[in-house]
């Protein structure tokens, strides 16, 4: 499967935005952080999960970042399978859709595997909240040594 698959399942079937963001945050850094559709669609993720969580500022914010990427974005998306001009055009709806807008062979392909998928064991409150439940270690000593190797630079 897929991260975009992966990612698309969980959105649709889970609603599980911080997974989403999680399962293309893996590819992308594993590419190089070079595909900007799986840049586009983390932040897509991200303005969900601001949503859901009654956070306005952040998900106004995110999805300003997303529209000035999106350019830059498209051939990538339209690449992954997705419709990239209804996509756009549903970015300036509101509230956004919870249903990604795919190129008919990708639906197709989506909608065989969503009876295999398993369902999620978490329960709503669990997702809404899911940043406050994750070991977050390996990202903080990853960004202290970043830190430190700048700091070292600069000397």
């Amino acid at each position: 499967m897929t991260p975009f698959i992966h990612y698309t399942l969980l959105f649709e079937c889970h609603a599980d935005y911080f997974e989403c963001h999680e399962v293309l945050e893996e590819a992308w850094q594993e590419g190089g952080r070079q595909h900007h559709g799986y840049a586009a669609l983390i932040q897509y993720a991200v303005i969900h999960y601001h949503l859901r969580r009654d956070n306005l500022i952040g998900a106004n914010k995110s999805l300003r970042l997303l529209r000035r990427k999106i350019d830059v974005a498209s051939p990538y998306l339209n690449e992954l399978g997705l419709d990239v001009d209804s996509f756009i055009a549903q970015l300036e709806k509101w509230p956004l859709e919870t249903k990604l807008p795919l190129q008919q062979n990708v639906r197709e392909t989506v909608e065989s595997l969503k009876p295999t998928f398993p369902s999620t064991e978490l329960s709503f409150e669990e997702l809404v909240h899911k940043h406050l439940r994750r070991d977050r270690s390996e990202v903080i000593t990853k960004r202290e040594l970043a830190l430190l190797k700048r700091q070292r630079a600069r000397s």
